[in-house]
């Protein structure tokens, strides 16, 4: 199964666009219990937020988010 991740970038990739794709990161909490937070932004704006316990997890989701907010 392909990662929305990589569904993401591969769709502006096919466009030349991927320099419109990005990601904001950061994390909130204790060191025994980080929550990440990941935003994926199109053009600056942002298309999905993910929160999750791990980084790659919180970016997944950001980008299933963006990829149903874009009509991908």
């Amino acid at each position: 199964m392909t990662s929305s991740v990589t569904t993401l970038n591969n769709y502006y990739q096919g466009k030349n666009a991927i320099h419109l794709v990005s990601w904001v990161e950061y994390s909130t909490g204790p060191p025994h219990q980080i929550k990440w937070t990941v935003q994926c932004k199109v053009s600056g704006e942002v298309k999905g937020t993910g929160v999750a316990d791990s980084k790659s997890a919180a970016k997944e989701e950001a980008a299933r988010l963006a990829i149903v907010a874009l009509g991908i």
